[in-house]
């Protein structure tokens, strides 16, 4: 999805203005809770002038969605100056850029947690799977190098591969979610991290998932 004409030539400062207040509805509440009179009131917007940027709610949330995926690859672009040539380290260099994200761009970072548990709709569609896509279409292009370079099993599927890579992250967030009792919105609305931990703790935990993924549960 993509913004109207007339919000595109709005000032820089003033699109991110209006980024930044749908970022914090979206963020904060699931879609259908998510208020677009709430987003005009504290924009000082009359309601026929928001929908002149945006078609409608649909249309701003899956913009909002493009938006921050290209956020997190550019601060994971702007963290990993050299990609490490062992594949696992560069997964954990990953985390810790996720980390980084979640310190500079609470907001972004909650916004894209809250997608990855929105519920499938008819206006949506499935959400989930468009979300994950997105992460899985990155992760193969990562994956693809490394099986290249020998570091990565061959006679297994790239996509495959991709895959258990990306669900194992995902399951990281949830161990830490429910191990820790965190609570993500709670955290963003208190100006903390996404995660409200040490960041070398985090890093510890995410080490542990990586060496099972690497070595297997077998006992050396």
């Amino acid at each position: 999805m993509v913004a109207l004409k007339t919000f595109n030539n709005l000032p820089q400062e003033r699109q991110q203005e209006i980024i930044g207040v749908c970022l914090e509805e979206f963020a904060f509440n699931d879609y259908q809770s998510a208020s677009l009179s709430t987003i005009i009131k504290k924009l000082n917007l009359a309601k026929g002038s928001f929908y002149r940027y945006f078609e409608s709610k649909q249309s701003l949330y899956f913009y909002l969605l493009d938006y921050a995926v290209q956020q997190r690859l550019a601060n994971d672009k702007g963290f990993i100056k050299q990609p490490p040539e062992d594949f696992f380290d560069l997964i954990i260099l990953h985390f810790r850029a996720k980390v980084h994200f979640d310190k500079t761009q609470g907001v972004v970072s909650a916004f894209l947690y809250n997608v990855l548990r929105e519920k499938n709709t008819e206006e949506l569609g499935n959400i989930q799977a468009i979300r994950k896509q997105k992460a899985l279409d990155i992760m193969y292009q990562l994956v693809d190098q490394y099986v290249e370079n020998g570091q990565l099993r061959n006679d297994i599927d790239r996509k495959i591969l991709a895959w258990h890579v990306l669900q194992t992250q995902l399951s990281i967030f949830e161990f830490m979610e429910l191990h820790y009792q965190q609570d993500f919105r709670q955290n963003i609305q208190n100006n903390k991290q996404l995660y409200n931990l040490p960041e070398e703790e985090l890093v510890a935990i995410a080490r542990q998932f990586v060496e099972i993924q690497k070595n297997g549960f077998k006992n050396k």
